[in-house]
């Protein structure tokens, strides 16, 4: 997206789990990112708000000063469902690298 990039984290089934709501400048510093979140990913809480426009559950991780690191790539319409959803990430961030996940750098 204008020369900038971002990462999203895809479930085996090829579903997108996660994407970083922030862009970066190049591929490895998205690869960065993402990997920084995957070494941290046991000590992450999700914030789970309401959207203020549409329907449903979007979740966040919070990151330093009030921006986020990672959020839900769609809303949901149940809570507990936004719940789960925040879980499977939390369980594919403790998947080893190369082993069916795929955390790509998108431009």
């Amino acid at each position: 997206m204008d020369g900038l990039y971002e990462w999203r984290l895809k479930a085996p089934n090829g579903r997108v789990v996660a994407v970083s709501p922030a862009h970066f400048r190049t591929a490895q510093d998205a690869v960065s990112a993402c990997a920084a979140l995957r070494d941290d990913g046991a000590d992450h809480l999700a914030r789970i708000l309401h959207e203020k426009k549409g329907i449903g559950w979007v979740w966040t991780v919070p990151g330093p000063h009030g921006r986020p690191l990672a959020r839900s790539p769609r809303a949901y319409e149940r809570y507990a469902t936004c719940q789960g959803a925040f879980r499977n990430f939390i369980a594919l961030l403790g998947t080893p690298p190369g082993e069916e996940e795929q955390a790509a750098a998108q431009a």
